[in-house]
């Protein structure tokens, strides 16, 4: 596997926008929506199944973070006059990497606006449906709203809600200090929640009732404002996919370093960080962002260089604790959980070494603390003995290979996935009384994205549901052989009932299986391996905790050792 499948999407997103903006241009009318900002047009879409919704796209929830306000945390939008004609998607600035066959910088940095989606043809403030809100992925680094497609979602009576945040050097960059904190991107889905509260109810949504929903960074960043004081009551229960705030990638290694690091690259004086950032904000933001090449150690890896921090106490901090610690304090909103990993996660790091695997086996010591991603989390003078151990511990005798490909799979799946996610779900269950349901998504019979990034690995990748839940029209019809088949269908059935129904109710349902919440003293999940075949399972130990433990990294339960030891 060549390309990550989020790139795929990613270039696909510009085709979908292309034709949403062709469907709304020749409307005449279309959906009318009256707000305290001023007045949204929209325009209409057909669901998977044929159902006419409204369609918003393109609604500012904040001013433009350019100029004075790049690197700084969100305001919200200003009203406007004249009426809004909301029918353009919005994909934030973000960089080129080695896996993006396109030349340029893509997006605009004035990329703050949200879309809203109504399963009706005309939106009133009497419908009260409940509201999911998604928060997309792409490693904090890549990635836009459209990526969480609504069309399959419209089937159901659901009001639904994408955003775009700021994501990489302009949405995480951090001095550690009050300078720049770090969480930029955080703070936009902060924002962009706290405009949900305030105006979902003109386009027929219960404010009381709010689900977040994402994948990969998107599932991060969803339990990350489990965290957040200031996130307290602008959402109900959360569904994370293939994301926690445990693991490895999710919380940023080195912030400061990276700032000194681009400063330098872009002849800025590192005197101090105030002047660091003065002359960061002046840099033309496509020169700005071009320098995320140079945060890229080794191929695609560390996978997010740049990624939500633990900031000193300010005005509008994000996190000033790390969410470990919190956990082990009891310090987290008290809310339902939804979660689920896919079966064979590491695929996410496989992908980029498939053609690379004698030179991963001839220079593993040298690389894997870049493969890896502990750089930055453990002294230089035991990056050898730990790259020796974990080829040990997975490979025991044997190379690496491509006969050998779903060990090395197995252990980007530990370190990037399974072993955050079993702490989360583990420490979460034990300070908290709202149920937590997790689940192993194992449906082997689904190949979309195999097809759609013409590959011929086996197994059930990181992302593998995405397109069921938000299959997008405008791939199928460039794509016709990319039709979800009658097995897909039925399965995007199951899945969407038990996303609906936990944004109703807080318990995801379905006349296929009963899942039963997590406990500390009896951890079964839900395996979801076939259309008949959804099962609660008691696995006592999900990944090899103690063996990552050993490692000794300067993260989660050692993450308050002094770097001084580095």
């Amino acid at each position: 596997m060549e390309v990550f499948t989020y790139v795929k999407l990613f270039l696909l997103s510009y085709a979908i926008e292309v034709t949403c903006n062709m469907i709304s241009s020749v409307a005449n009318d279309g959906p009318l929506v009256q707000t305290s900002l001023g007045q949204i047009l929209g325009f209409y879409r057909s669901s998977f199944e044929g159902r006419i919704f409204s369609a918003f796209e393109g609604i500012p929830y904040a001013k433009p973070p350019v100029g004075d306000l790049r690197f700084e945390a969100p305001q919200p939008a200003l009203p406007w006059n004249d009426v809004l004609n909301a029918n353009t998607l919005y994909i934030c600035k973000q960089a080129p990497t080695s896996f993006i066959p396109v030349s340029g910088n893509q997006g605009t940095e004035d990329c703050l606006y949200l879309n809203v989606y109504v399963p009706k043809a005309q939106p009133s403030e009497n419908d009260n449906y409940d509201v999911i809100v998604n928060i997309h992925g792409g490693a904090f680094m890549m990635g836009s709203s459209s990526f969480a497609d609504p069309r399959c979602l419209m089937d159901r009576d659901i009001v639904y809600v994408n955003l775009n945040y700021r994501l990489g050097i302009l949405g995480f960059l951090s001095t550690e200090d009050g300078i720049v904190p770090g969480n930029n991107g955080l703070k936009d889905q902060q924002l962009a929640l706290k405009w949900v509260q305030a105006h979902i109810k003109q386009f027929g949504g219960n404010p009381k009732s709010v689900t977040l929903m994402g994948l990969s960074a998107g599932g991060a960043s969803v339990h990350f404002h489990y965290f957040s004081p200031q996130s307290k009551g602008l959402f109900h229960r959360a569904i994370s996919q293939s994301g926690t705030a445990l693991m490895s990638w999710a919380l940023q290694k080195g912030a400061l370093q990276k700032t000194r690091k681009l400063a330098v690259s872009l002849n800025c004086q590192e005197t101090d960080t105030r002047t660091i950032v003065n002359c960061l904000k002046a840099i033309p933001v496509d020169d700005l962002v071009y320098k995320t090449k140079d945060f890229y150690d080794l191929a695609q890896f560390p996978i997010a260089p740049f990624a939500p921090v633990v900031e000193v106490e300010s005005e509008f901090s994000f996190l000033t604790k790390h969410p470990y610690k919190q956990l082990e304090d009891g310090e987290v909103n008290d809310l339902p959980w939804l979660t689920w990993i896919a079966r064979d996660e590491g695929m996410l790091g496989t992908m980029f070494l498939t053609k690379l695997l004698d030179q991963v086996e001839n220079n593993w010591n040298e690389w894997s603390e870049h493969l890896f991603d502990y750089k930055y989390v453990c002294p230089d003078a035991k990056k050898k003995e730990i790259a020796e151990k974990i080829k040990s511990f997975y490979f025991k005798n044997e190379k690496v290979c491509e006969a050998n490909i779903k060990l090395l799979t197995k252990v980007f799946g530990d370190r990037f996935f399974n072993i955050g996610f079993e702490i989360a779900i583990q420490m979460q269950a034990k300070v908290t009384n709202s149920p937590i349901y997790a689940a192993i998504y194992s449906y082997e019979r689904s190949n979309f994205l195999q097809k759609l990034m013409g590959v011929e690995l086996e197994g059930v990748p990181h992302g593998a549901e995405g397109p069921l839940l938000h299959n997008m029209d405008s791939i199928i019809k460039m794509f016709p052989e990319l039709k979800l088949t009658d097995s897909e269908i039925l399965m995007k059935d199951i899945l969407i009932d038990f996303v609906t129904s936990f944004a109703k109710n807080g318990k995801p349902q379905s006349n296929e299986v009963e899942w039963e919440p997590i406990t500390t003293n009896d951890p079964k999940y839900l395996l979801i391996n076939d259309l008949n075949d959804l099962n609660m399972v008691e696995i006592p130990e999900l990944s090899p905790k103690e063996f990552w433990k050993s490692m000794d990294f300067m993260e989660n339960n050692q993450h308050e050792r002094s770097r001084d030891e580095l």
